[in-house]
Parts: C-alpha cells; sequence; structure tokens
C-alpha cells in the first residue's frame, strides 16, 4: 500500500517544480523583450532567474524549448478564454470576443511579444501557436456574420472577407501596443475600442431601408 505521506511529497516536488518552471519562463520573457530571442542566451535567462545555467537545463533542454513553453503557455490563456465560446449570439456577445482577444494579446506583453516576434520567422511558432489561435476568432466571427446574412440583418456580403476585415481592424489596434508605440489598454478602454470595432461592423453593413 502507497504510503500518503509519499504522496503529500511528491505533490510539493511538483508544485516547486512548476514554480521553478513558471520563474524560468517569466525571466526568459524579460531577457527575449531586452535582447530579442537571436541575441538571448541561457545564460542570461538564468542569471534573470538567479539560479544556474545548469539549473536551467534540468528543466529545459535549450532555450527554443523555452520559447515553445511560452508559445504553449500563451495559447493555455487563449483556450481557457474561448473554451465556452461555441457561437455568438448577439452584438454583446462580439464585443466580449474582442475584449477577450486585446486582453490576451495585450494584458501579458512581454510573452505576447516574444510570440509574434518569433513568428515572423519560425512557421511553427506562426502556425501552431498565432495562427491557429487567430483563426478561432476569424471562424466565430465568420460564423457570425453568415447567419446575419442568411437572416436578412446583414446585406450579402463574403463572411469570410468581413471577418477577415474585423480581424485586420483588430491588428490595426493591438499592433502599436506590441510595438510599444502606444501604451497598454485599460480594461476600460478594451471595452471602448470593442465596442467600437462592432459598431462599425454591425452599422457600417446592416440593411438600409429607403424612405
Amino acid at each position: 500500500m502507497q504510503n500518503p505521506d509519499d504522496n503529500q511529497i511528491a505533490s510539493r516536488r511538483d508544485r516547486r517544480i512548476q514554480r521553478k518552471r513558471q520563474e524560468i519562463l517569466a525571466a526568459a520573457t524579460r531577457i527575449f523583450a531586452q535582447k530579442g530571442y537571436a541575441a538571448a542566451t541561457t545564460k542570461d535567462i538564468a542569471n534573470e532567474a538567479d539560479i544556474g545555467e545548469s539549473t536551467l537545463y534540468s528543466y529545459f533542454a535549450s532555450k527554443r524549448d523555452i520559447l515553445i513553453a511560452i508559445a504553449k503557455e500563451t495559447g493555455e490563456v487563449f483556450d481557457r478564454k474561448f473554451q465556452e465560446a461555441r457561437g455568438l449570439e448577439n452584438r454583446a456577445a462580439l464585443v466580449e470576443l474582442l475584449e477577450n482577444a486585446m486582453d490576451i494579446f495585450t494584458e501579458r506583453l512581454d510573452f505576447t511579444r516574444t510570440l509574434v516576434a518569433e513568428a515572423w520567422i519560425d512557421d511553427e511558432i506562426f502556425e501552431n501557436y498565432v495562427m491557429l489561435r487567430l483563426k478561432t476568432i476569424e471562424l466565430l466571427i465568420e460564423a457570425f456574420i453568415t447567419d446575419r446574412v442568411s437572416s436578412g440583418v446583414f446585406r450579402p456580403v463574403e463572411p469570410g472577407l468581413g471577418a477577415r476585415a474585423v480581424m485586420g481592424m483588430f491588428a490595426g489596434i493591438v499592433i502599436p501596443v506590441l510595438r510599444g508605440n502606444e501604451a497598454p489598454f485599460t480594461p476600460e478602454k478594451r471595452h471602448q475600442i470593442a465596442q467600437d470595432v462592432v459598431d462599425v461592423l454591425l452599422d457600417g453593413v446592416r440593411v438600409r431601408h429607403s424612405d
């Protein structure tokens, strides 16, 4: 029979390992933000995390493994936010979708900046950790537009093109923040921006009745 104390010891050890991994990831994102991924070294990351480089290697096999772990963690945050988003039924739901997306992209800026910067030159990061999540948002918006066109609320428009137009507006809003050209949005500002984007979409393509 297994000793209950053994389980408690294992649980404490697992929590300790997880905490240390998180400390390393946080240190890595700060270093990547300061130096860029290519210029950063595992020694830089270890120093930032206040551990020896050999200790770092007991948690991650390489600098790329750290980058992938950052990408996975960012993706998991996204998935938790959107795991219940099966459909957009009204204006408020669409506002909430865009607000949540801005929240993810701008709240953890060091993580997101590292991820987006490397996505331009790393196909795995781009396809599996950036485009996969953006596609989730795009498909939800596309389904929303398709439903409104079918019901006659929207003029006949190409739903995929409409969804990409919204995604383009979203990118234009968050990229200056990711680049550091604009300050991160407050929660109130995120909500207002999401409302404005939805207003452009809905009121810009709403069926116009002649007098």
